[in-house]
């Protein structure tokens, strides 16, 4: 992966020369933003145990079955407790039967990985997805029961909180919660993001979590299909993310989160196995 710290080693003086004292990324970006275009070197540790103390926790997480027991509406809530930048936390979600088996059909066991690209220090950032469960687990083909859903965080990458700019906020506003149908668990969140942003940076996706009227996390959605306008300079408003949505959930509680990096992902187009799914 490239490093922050190696392009600026094989660039050097001549072309900090070039830009304004606070850019730190390469000579493309517009004049005076200090967003960098290379994914920038930090401190890699586990995302539990940041420099200095404090790290990231999962404050809350949920499934609701959605649509019939074939599918599964999952969603957590990740809040930097860190005076320090998370930068491309990996997270893995796992759901389990009764007897302790997979229950993701392994068609969709790839969206089980994710990765967040940034959480500010004291930000809750949304992750989530709706899976199909397994049907091999009895001779008529019933959707596997889900007892269990974990989240577990792996490592991330650490930079001091003086790193801000490189970062800038994509606030969002939940608009309305949008459904085919009073009882119908089909449909979307509509909401608006306003940018900071001095450049266009790289879209990877989009996470919402679901909440009961006791706050409780019921499920969520992640959308990884979403173009440049989801973390461009100017925002956008009335955007529709389409997913199966838990009934009975207070939409006011809605939480949606855009994943906005300063560069592409490592990987591409053909994922490896274990790469995660945005």
């Amino acid at each position: 992966m490239t490093r922050l710290a190696r392009w600026a080693a094989v660039l050097g003086l001549t072309l900090m020369a070039s830009v304004s004292g606070c850019d730190r990324g390469s000579s493309a970006q517009p004049p005076g933003c200090a967003i960098p275009t290379a994914p920038p070197a930090g401190a890699y540790a586990p995302s539990g145990s940041a420099p200095g103390g404090g790290g990231l926790v999962v404050v809350d997480h949920g499934f609701t079955e959605v649509g019939g027991r074939f599918n599964v509406s999952l969603g957590g809530l990740v809040r930097n407790t860190s005076e320090k930048i998370a930068y491309r936390t990996e997270v893995r979600l796992r759901i389990t039967d009764g007897q302790g088996r997979d229950a993701v059909h392994p068609s969709q066991a790839a969206w089980l990985l994710q990765e967040i690209p940034v959480i500010r220090p004291g930000e809750v950032a949304a992750i989530g997805v709706t899976l199909n469960t397994r049907t091999d687990v009895s001779p008529d083909e019933t959707p596997d029961r889900v007892t269990s859903f974990a989240v577990k965080l792996g490592s991330s990458t650490w930079l001091p909180v003086e790193d801000g700019a490189w970062f800038p906020a994509f606030p969002v506003t939940v608009e309305r919660i949008e459904r085919n149908g009073a009882a119908s668990v089909d449909g979307g969140v509509r909401y608006s993001v306003a940018s900071t942003a001095c450049r266009q940076m790289i879209a990877r996706g989009t996470g919402a979590v679901f909440l009961d009227k006791s706050g409780a996390v019921v499920g969520g959605l992640i959308d990884v299909a979403g173009g440049a306008i989801h973390c461009g300079k100017s925002g956008f408003t009335d955007k529709t993310v389409a997913s199966d949505i838990p009934l009975g959930i207070d939409e006011a509680k809605t939480v949606v989160t855009e994943y906005c990096d300063v560069a592409k992902s490592q990987w591409g187009v053909y994922r490896p196995s274990g790469a995660p799914i945005n």
